[in-house]
């Protein structure tokens, strides 16, 4: 057999799950032996919940200073920005509550500030046609707790992303030492997000559990994650539409607990091609990552098809969705449970949908050839092909 080794585990020490969990935040810091905190919300939550509000009211003197505006894909200068504000606070730990952008400013501030290095000298980047540009961090980053009010997985994962906005790219920041000290699921922050946010943010997680899986750089960890979470969020996600009633607060548990999973599969992997056009929608158009994933998930089941395919099996098996023990067979009827989730919740299908504008594929293969993430693709691709394959899903 062939020996593997991965380097890099990542998976937060403390993981609270539960509606009103967020109570134990407190404590936690007690624990923590941590005094004086930074917290960062995002502009929704901060305006339409008492959430943020709550926090502070609880944690008092501790608080010594708050960004409750975070801008969409978040700019590099806007993290430039926050952590000049919170230098002269001198904050022992960060907090984040909120969706997946403010995760990642939390995770950016956390190795900016003792570093005194700016977050793009932590970036990774891929090289074609074969060469991996990994980071080391040599320092410890802030602890940051988040609480997640979307099923991004950022709360959970060992880094993030930002956007440089004068270049139109979004740089990718992953390492074991940025992973979340401790992490609250809490139904009753999530059932604030509106219900087509949460179902375009589920398809990401999807997405997660599919790229992850069939990564060049997935373990046995990742599959454990990816399979579970992926038999989850595949029942409970058509719940989420606009059409119906909200979920019930214990279906909104099971979604996020299952979302938060999803993040530690590529926490402990990397993900794929579909990731890449995602970062390139974000940095390039300003456009959803979201409903980009909402999108790209299917297009990246078809892109991959033949190269994931014992492995799209293996998940459609986990997952319930078949019990053919032809692997062909198997994968296809993935594919179109997950076209059945989409169907369900109503996101879109096509990058004309999101607000792409026609004749955009060469650009977007240029970024996508630069991103970490496509350097795990199972596929290798080259300009040529991810042009055609971007012009079929427009």
């Amino acid at each position: 057999m062939t020996t593997r080794r991965f380097d890099g585990t990542a998976i937060p020490k403390t993981i609270v799950s539960g509606p009103g969990c967020r109570s134990e935040i407190s404590a936690e810091l007690d624990r923590m032996k941590v005094n004086r905190v930074a917290i960062v919300s995002s502009t929704s939550l901060a305006a339409r919940t008492p959430f943020l509000r709550e926090l502070t009211e609880t944690l008092g003197s501790r608080v010594v200073a708050v960004i409750d505006r975070v801008e969409s894909n978040l700019p590099v200068q806007s993290v430039r920005m926050a952590v000049e504000t919170m230098k002269r606070e001198k904050p022992e730990a960060i907090i984040a509550i909120g969706g997946g952008i403010v995760h990642d400013m939390a995770k950016a501030i956390a190795v900016m500030l003792p570093s005194g290095r700016d977050i793009v000298e932590f970036v990774s980047r891929f090289e074609p046609p074969d060469t991996f540009h990994g980071i080391e961090i040599d320092i410890e980053p802030l602890p940051v707790l988040t609480m997640p009010s979307t099923f991004s997985a950022a709360d959970v994962v060992a880094g993030g992303a930002v956007t440089d906005t004068e270049r139109g790219e979004k740089l990718i920041f992953v390492h074991p030492k940025l992973t979340p000290a401790a992490v609250f699921l809490d139904a009753e922050v999530v059932a604030s997000t509106p219900t087509r946010i949460l179902a375009a943010s589920g398809m990401n997680a999807i997405h997660h559990c599919l790229e992850a899986s069939y990564s060049k750089g997935a373990q046995p960890i990742t599959d454990a994650f990816a399979f579970a979470a992926l038999r989850s969020l595949l029942a409970v996600l058509p719940e989420f539409s606009d059409a119906g009633s909200p979920p019930a607060l214990d279906r909104v548990q099971t979604a996020i607990d299952a979302a938060s999973m999803s993040g530690l599969t590529y926490a402990n992997s990397w993900l794929g091609i579909g990731h890449s056009v995602c970062h390139s929608l974000g940095g390039r158009y300003n456009l959803s990552h979201s409903e980009a994933n909402s999108v790209m998930v299917l297009q990246s089941l078809r892109f991959n098809f033949e190269a994931a395919r014992p492995k799209l099996a293996e998940a459609a098996r986990a997952a319930g969705v078949s019990v053919s023990p032809d692997d062909k067979a198997a994968a296809e009827a993935l594919v179109a449970a997950v076209e059945a989730v989409s169907d369900a919740i109503g996101t879109p299908k096509r990058l004309s949908e999101i607000g792409l504008p026609p004749g955009q594929s060469a650009r977007i293969a240029e970024d996508v050839l630069g991103d970490p993430q496509t350097y795990w693709n199972p596929r290798p691709a080259t300009a040529d092909e991810i042009i055609s394959w971007l012009d079929a899903a427009w």
